[in-house]
Order: structure tokens, then sequence, then C-alpha cells
């Protein structure tokens, strides 16, 4: 078997697709990048309806649940259980980032200092409008540079 290279992408599944594309959007910064399986029929056959967008060379998909979602408490902010999403920034752009949390209202903890020796530095954890663990944290090593993520035409 060969070793694996990178995380190409990952799917985050919400509750609903428009409130949480302007969460991602309007709040994170993410773009769109294409829609799939919007066509009635395939969604019948059990194919994922999803959007998928970048942030910086990430690519993700908001999926629809297909069911019901279990969700921690309203007032827990940190954690895995399954649903938790961590997304880098850089250290100058940090405190930017929880001003426009705070700007929006969105609850968060943090920020949480990283032992010195590791690669973050801080951390601040919140959730998505659909109660997903979400993570922003800025890394020492934000010099190293990675992969564009691929124009790929999924619409």
């Amino acid at each position: 078997m060969a070793d694996v290279e990178t995380l190409s992408h990952s799917g985050i599944s919400v509750h609903d697709l428009k409130e949480a594309e302007s969460f991602y959007c309007g709040i994170l910064g993410a773009e769109v990048h294409g829609a799939v399986n919007f066509v009635t029929e395939d969604t019948l056959k059990g194919r994922s309806v999803h959007q998928s967008y970048t942030l910086g060379d990430f690519l993700f998909a908001l999926v629809l649940a297909p069911d019901f979602m279990p969700m921690p408490p309203g007032d827990k902010l940190m954690g895995v259980n399954g649903f938790r999403h961590s997304f880098a920034i850089r250290r100058a752009d940090f405190d930017a980032a929880l001003a426009r949390l705070g700007e929006h209202h969105v609850p968060f903890k943090g920020p949480v200092d990283h032992p010195e020796k590791g690669p973050f530095g801080q951390s601040v954890y919140f959730k998505d409008p659909s109660g997903n663990f979400l993570e922003l944290l800025w890394r020492r090593d934000e010099g190293v540079a990675y992969a564009k993520a691929p124009d790929l035409d999924v619409g």
C-alpha cells in the first residue's frame, strides 16, 4: 500500500445548507467552489447533496445531513464528538478573526495556548449553526508552503 501524502478534502454534515454557507463564507471567509447532486433523481437514489468550498488550500464540502445528527449541548464549545474541524489562520490575522467572531455573536472559548515546542500556537473553539465543533488556530510553522487546491469541475 502506498503512503498517504496529504488530506485532500473532507465533508461537514449540516442541517441547513444556506445557513451553513452564510456562516462559512460570511464569517470564516470560505469561497464557493461547486455544487454536486442537486438533481432530484440523484438525491432520491441516495447520492449526497453538497456544496464544495475552499479556505486557502483546503477543499471541503458542506453536506446536507440525511438524518438527525446528535449534537452536544449549546453551551459546550470545545470537544471532539466526531464533529470537529480545525482551520489554520496566519498569526497576523488571528486577533481580527476573533473580533469577527465577536461581531457576529459567535460564542467561543479561548484563546488557548498550546505547548511551546509543538507546531500550534493558539486556538479558539466554537460551533457552526448546526453544532459542529470548529477550531481556528495559528501555527508556529506557518511559513511552510502547501499546495493550492486543484481547480476541479465538479458541478
